[in-house]
């Protein structure tokens, strides 16, 4: 740290009649931060890792006594920025200063939500619940156990979900799970779902809300039910009008 009391006092002397400068400048004090391994070489390579803070005079008087304390806040500082802006989230740093000088205990912890943060928060971890039991239900099925159903293999199962021919929801802890029910009684796979899956382009999570959810269009049966009976086409103009942004 260095302090501008010096230079200010030439800069007076030499100038004639600059005192109300001067004692502008003396009123402060310039700590001065630099980067480990500094190279060494030109002026314009070891100033750009360099740079200066100036505080109040009082302030400087203080700092200059606890550099140590100073670095470890500041270094706290920049890592917590470099998370936040990494994480997208926003970090509190409590400092604790002691009376006996010695150096500062920093605690770093996520700064609480406003209310919105906390309602979407609370929104999420519901989701995530109900995700949970949804892949916990019976007709929930692993490849291996679906197969069977349409006289295909496991490998046949994954190479169809890719295709989009099958339906597949991911789950947390569970892996991929097929809703048993995008079979018909005679071992068919669902007709219309490949063409469903092509315009419900927000996932296979989009795609299942819409077979299980019932829409005044179809005269408030369930995707699933109006497919079952062979509305093959008026289901997929539902989807492609919610898809598109546009209601019958």
């Amino acid at each position: 740290m260095s302090s501008s009391r010096g230079g200010a006092g030439a800069a007076a002397a030499a100038g004639g009649g600059g005192s109300a400068k001067s004692n502008v400048v003396k009123s402060r004090g310039r700590i001065r931060v630099r980067g480990e391994g500094m190279v060494q070489g030109t002026t314009q390579a070891a100033s750009a890792q360099l740079a200066e803070i100036v505080v109040g005079s009082q302030s400087f008087r203080t700092l200059r006594q606890h550099k140590g304390g100073v670095q470890k806040v500041l270094t706290t500082y920049a890592d917590a920025i470099a998370k936040a802006e990494k994480l997208g989230r926003a970090f509190e740093l409590v400092i604790k200063v002691h009376p006996d000088r010695t150096r500062p205990a920093i605690e770093e912890r996520e700064a609480p939500g406003d209310a919105l943060d906390e309602a979407l928060a609370a929104a999420r971890q519901r989701g995530a619940q109900r995700v949970a039991e949804i892949m916990k239900l019976p007709h929930m099925l692993s490849a291996r156990a679906f197969a069977p159903l349409i006289g295909a293999s496991h490998e046949t199962v994954n190479q169809k979900r890719k295709s989009g021919e099958i339906l597949a929801l991911d789950g947390a802890t569970r892996g991929l799970r097929y809703p048993k029910w995008q079979v018909t009684d005679d071992g068919r796979l669902l007709p219309g779902l490949g063409d469903l899956v092509r315009e419900l382009t927000g996932g296979p999570w989009t795609v299942y809300r819409f077979l299980l959810n019932g829409h005044p269009e179809l005269n408030g049966e369930t995707g699933l039910e109006a497919l079952k009976v062979g509305r093959v086409s008026e289901v997929v103009e539902v989807a492609r009008g919610i898809s598109h942004g546009t209601f019958a």
